[in-house]
């Protein structure tokens, strides 16, 4: 298959990367993972890239870990089988958990089913938008296994009884229950989701660079810390914010002067 497993195109100071295997429901196979990877750090390392955003094409966002690559191979060796899933298994964690540690803010924008490791790409993003058709799940319990990795990210994005309510039921959610559940942010009619998905994403973006990513790092480690653990280390980035980094120099003259900042971070 020629065709690119993600496809990228560059819109002004963002950057929408598209799952691109429709046929297939977008699965999140070795050969995807591999391309959004790659594609995920071109997007962290080019200053002209503000914000990343993550789609795809047909009518599924993603259904998951491919099954078929999941099994044992006709004469695959157990053991090789083993370190086989583990090594999609990593890449896969090291992805998810690349996003939250990215300097730039990423985005999905779900028109689809986002199912299992689908479903944990949306919650391992910083902010997410979905269509009123969308539905999100965790099944693995529905074949005799548990969402357990997709539970990391869906686990800090809703409370525990709502995360483990989709992981032992294995039942699809709306869109508006996601909403309701915290696993997106807002839901959007379908016709009007990459339109909203841009609005949001270039408000973002118009905002400074510098700021964005030292208040993500910042905002990902304090909140698993203990409270005062959380308050010294907000404290000390705010302090380094306010009398070290010049776009925030720029924003307060700006703001007494009355004009748009230049940002320069």
């Amino acid at each position: 298959m020629s065709e690119a497993f993600v496809t990228t195109t560059q819109e002004e100071s963002l950057l929408w990367l598209t799952l691109n295997r429709p046929d297939k429901r977008n699965p999140l196979s070795s050969d995807m993972i591999a391309a959004l990877s790659t594609a995920l750090q071109a997007g962290y390392e080019d200053t002209a890239t503000r914000v990343i955003v993550i789609n795809s094409a047909g009518v599924a966002f993603s259904a998951g870990h491919d099954l078929a690559e999941t099994q044992q191979r006709a004469d695959e060796p157990f053991d090789e089988w083993q370190q086989r899933l583990k090594a999609l298994l990593t890449a896969c964690a090291d992805m998810m958990s690349g996003i939250v540690h990215a300097p730039k803010p990423v985005i999905a924008s779900v028109q689809g089913i986002a199912s299992a490791a689908g479903c944990q790409l949306v919650s391992a993003c910083d902010l997410a938008l979905a269509a009123d058709t969308a539905t999100f799940c965790t099944p693995g319990v529905n074949i005799g296994t548990f969402c357990t990795t997709p539970l990391v990210g869906i686990g800090r994005n809703l409370s525990r009884k709502h995360a483990l309510e989709m992981a032992l039921t294995g039942d699809q959610f709306t869109a508006a229950t996601a909403e309701r559940f915290g696993l997106i942010n807002r839901v959007e009619q379908a016709d009007n989701l990459t339109r909203a998905t841009r609005q949001l994403a270039l408000s973002i973006a118009s905002r400074s660079a510098e700021s964005i990513a030292r208040g993500k790092s910042a905002f990902y480690r304090q909140v698993e810390m203990p409270l005062d653990d959380a308050f010294a280390l907000a404290n000390e980035v705010m302090l380094d914010n306010l009398t070290a980094a010049g776009d925030a120099r720029e924003g307060v003259a700006a703001f007494f002067e009355k004009r748009p900042p230049e940002w320069q971070g």
